[in-house]
């Protein structure tokens, strides 16, 4: 019997933990599909995929891993991240990609298919290339309702092809903006905006979601505990001018209190219950087996909370 919290989505039921695939440090198919069984033995009961993640080998390995399992779960997939900008603006296209996507997953349908990156302007206004990490401006005028990736989203809901649908992003308040000007969503994923050195997710995400019944996914928590890529500097509004003072801070707390960097930033996240699922990820199976042990420990203590609470709010 798992111990993994079961939270509401929508009329569904999902792990509090589940399992993200992006595999960014691949170690290969077998180690791939043994690590999503492992999970799926560990009691998660959700997870979420994408056709970027390794060039569609997530998908084909979640495809193998989950057919013919006995256990419930909730399979979650995207659309986006074309090669060619006026795809990103072409119901054909996003047809001939989610076409490609079932076959990979093994699937006649998912429970939920989300726009990947929601926060790039290509997907709203036409554009002659695909700007990399370009946000669509704040305070610009869009008709986000009729963009032909919402069309296609309730096309699909309303055929049965999917019975969720929602949006991905890496910038807490174009998102924000997005879940408060778009009805019928049923999600958002938000990477990178719920983790030790940003909170930010809890300003500009949460009230709006919770005050329209949307189901809220945090993934991207372990990316920036280590180190911070320095190509990832410019990328978005993930950092704070004071994030190495941030780091150097959260290190030093890991030194003082012996708990390791995963366990610290997982238990701090996990502990919001408004977060439906929290996506972990793993490469292999002792690590989502060590990412369960983790967040089964539960909050952390109340001191060490408020010094993890001090250093997300030195990058404010």
């Amino acid at each position: 019997m798992s111990n993994i919290e079961v939270r509401r989505f929508g009329r569904s039921d999902v792990t509090s933990t589940g399992f993200g695939a992006g595999f960014a440090k691949y170690a290969g198919f077998e180690a791939s599909l043994a690590t999503v069984r492992r999970a799926l033995e560990l009691g998660i009961r959700y997870f979420d995929t994408s056709p970027l993640y390794r060039a569609g080998v997530s998908q084909a390995v979640l495809g193998e891993a989950l057919e013919g399992r006995s256990e419930p779960h909730f399979l979650a997939t995207k659309i986006g991240h074309f090669a060619e900008a006026r795809f990103f603006r072409s119901v054909d296209a996003m047809h001939a990609q989610f076409r490609e996507n079932l076959r990979l997953l093994r699937r006649d349908s998912v429970d939920l298919l989300q726009i990947h990156e929601a926060d790039w302007d290509n997907w709203w206004m036409d554009r002659t290339e695909v700007g990399h990490c370009k946000l669509f401006d704040l305070e610009g005028s869009f008709d986000f309702a009729n963009a032909p990736v919402i069309q296609f989203l309730r096309e699909m809901k309303a055929r049965g092809l999917c019975r969720h649908i929602g949006i991905t992003g890496n910038n807490a308040r174009h998102l924000g903006r997005l879940i408060r000007e778009l009805d019928g969503l049923n999600s958002v994923l938000v990477a990178y905006n719920y983790q030790p050195l940003n909170v930010s997710a809890r300003e500009h995400i949460l009230p709006a979601a919770l005050a329209k019944n949307t189901a809220v996914l945090v993934a991207g928590l372990y990316t920036f505990i280590f180190t911070i890529p320095k190509d990832w500097r410019t990328e978005g509004t993930y950092f704070g001018p004071r994030a190495d003072e941030q780091l150097a801070e959260l290190h030093k707390l890991q030194k003082a209190c012996g708990i390791p960097l995963v366990e610290l930033s997982a238990r701090f996240v996990a502990a919001d219950e408004r977060i439906t699922s929290l996506l972990v990820g793993a490469c292999h199976p002792a690590e989502i087996e060590q990412n369960v042990a983790a967040i089964a420990k539960g909050r952390l203590p109340d001191d060490i909370n408020a010094q993890m609470e001090r250093i997300a709010s030195i990058g404010a």
